[in-house]
């Protein structure tokens, strides 16, 4: 895990950038500052100073582009699998977008996954992202993530467990606002507005949210934010009527610069009818903050960029722009601690592997050499006519398969019949319907001696017939067939001359 990540949020009116160090107990915000966007500079003036403040030095840093320059797609795929979505996304939006698709970069996040996968996807200019990286990595920051502004807060929002399943994001800036619509915990929509934030722009410069305004200054927010909330209402009907879904945010979550206006909750509340909740993700347990940090810290201001350094970097909520031609080069130099780190803790562990395996090879050799010694003396009593051993184990199969071999041979010599052919024979040739028992089985080199016991002296003729065929034999003959004691089983005696 990287021990520093830097957040870096840009929207139209400022940059906002927060430090963060990561670990096993949470992340810990270690600076921050904001700078707003000036007509004399711009961008890349605006950098320069919130890199003086803030530092680049982070061993990765996770950056946001503005929503406007983002075109959104709401798209029905006929499969689930993630990598055949992005293979054929782009032929889906070619006819939805007024560009050649070779200009845009295109990525996408899942909405709905069921028999088909809905999702949501968004598409950016590859020369507006070429223009933008330059002036990052001007100012020393190479992003290994490009996200949307505002999405990653509401990653956040989706990962505390009192957020509810659906809800609505309002980042309301000086010079646009974004809204974001997440249903089933899921990203449904993202939109930008045009805004005119003239009226909060002191108390949001401001940062402190006590300023008093004006009878005058309070319409005029009034007028601009009813015309906002009348825009979101209409995108979320149009919304609901394009996907025939039904579409009712349980509540309202606001932030960017316009949430420091006083009281601005009652007008979105009135507004939309909806209860509405200001962000703030330092009340995340995980996430800590510096008393010193902490007196100059605004949520309404900060929580964007604190969210993109809290963001993991392979999340399935959020989007990436940091692809195809833009796709991050692995670089090592930045975990040049870790991997010192690691190295040490892996030479350890060699070692004491190293010292378990020796100790082990030790009590294994001790073993071996007592279970050698074991086999020896058992192989002598085995085959005491034996007097020259070499290996011992070889030596006793070798003396098994001739013993076996043996066993197995047919009685006589030059027979490559074996006393198992000779019993399956006799077995095959016995119907299996016959109840009959045979309580022994001689095999000698002139015949077979056959006794049992069966239910009938018929079954006994059965037995004596279906055996005289038999190429094995000469001649079947029954020695004797007797009631037992019972009166209820004949005992027999059958012998079965063998062939030449």
């Amino acid at each position: 895990m990287p021990e520093t990540i830097l957040g870096l949020d840009i929207n139209s009116d400022s940059v906002a950038g927060v430090q963060v160090k990561s670990g096993l107990k949470g992340q810990h915000v270690t600076s921050c500052a904001r700078v707003m966007i000036e007509e004399e500079g711009g961008l890349e003036s605006a950098l320069q100073a919130l890199v003086e403040q803030v530092g680049a030095e982070a061993d990765i840093s996770i950056s946001s582009i503005p929503g406007e320059h983002v075109s959104y797609r709401n798209l029905r795929m006929p499969f689930r699998d993630k990598k055949k979505i992005r293979q054929t996304l782009a032929y889906e939006l070619e006819t939805m977008v007024p560009f050649p698709l070779d200009d845009l970069l295109v990525d996408f996040t899942m909405v709905d996954q069921s028999d088909q996968s809905e999702v949501l996807a968004a598409s950016v200019k590859q020369t507006y992202i070429s223009e933008y990286m330059a002036q990052l990595q001007a100012n020393g920051i190479d992003p290994a993530v490009l996200d949307i502004s505002g999405v990653p807060t509401v990653c956040w929002l989706l990962r505390q467990a009192g957020t509810p399943d659906d809800g609505l994001l309002l980042e309301i800036g000086l010079k646009r606002n974004t809204m974001i619509l997440y249903l089933n915990r899921r990203i449904a929509l993202v939109r930008t507005f045009p805004f005119n934030g003239s009226a909060i722009a002191q108390v949001a410069l401001n940062g402190t949210g006590n300023t008093q305004a004006s009878p005058q200054a309070t319409e005029q927010v009034e007028s601009c934010l009813r015309s906002f909330c009348t825009e979101v209402q209409h995108t979320l009907h149009a919304f609901g009527s394009q996907t025939s879904k039904a579409v009712r945010p349980q509540g309202v979550f606001i932030t960017g610069s316009g949430a420091l206006y006083p009281d601005i909750e009652s007008f979105i509340n009135r507004f939309l009818d909806l209860s509405v909740e200001r962000i703030d993700l330092t009340t995340d347990p995980r996430i800590h903050i510096d008393e010193n940090i902490a007196q100059a810290w605004n949520p309404a201001l900060m929580d964007n960029a604190l969210a993109l350094a809290v963001r993991e970097t392979r999340q399935d909520l959020g989007f990436n722009f940091r692809r195809d031609r833009f796709e991050v080069k692995k670089q090592y130099f930045g975990y040049k601690n870790e991997i010192r780190k690691v190295a040490a803790f892996l030479v350890v562990v060699l070692c004491l592997l190293g010292l378990d395996l020796g100790v082990e090879y030790y009590f294994l050799n001790k073993r071996y050499k007592i279970l050698d010694q074991q086999i020896t003396e058992i192989f002598r009593q085995a085959l005491p006519d034996v007097k020259r051993i070499v290996d011992p184990i070889h030596q006793l199969k070798v003396r098994i398969n001739e013993l076996n071999k043996s066993a197995l041979s047919f009685p006589g010599t030059g027979s490559k019949r074996t006393v198992l052919d000779l019993l399956r024979d006799i077995s095959l040739r016995v119907p299996e319907s016959a109840d009959v028992h045979m309580t022994r089985i001689v095999v000698d080199p002139d015949g077979v001696l056959i006794r049992g016991e069966t239910d009938t002296f018929n079954t006994v003729d059965t037995i004596k017939k279906g055996l005289e065929p038999s190429p094995y034999f000469n001649a079947v003959t029954i020695s004797s067939a007797n009631l037992d004691r019972s009166g209820n089983r004949v005992r027999f005696e059958m012998k079965l001359e063998l062939t030449g």
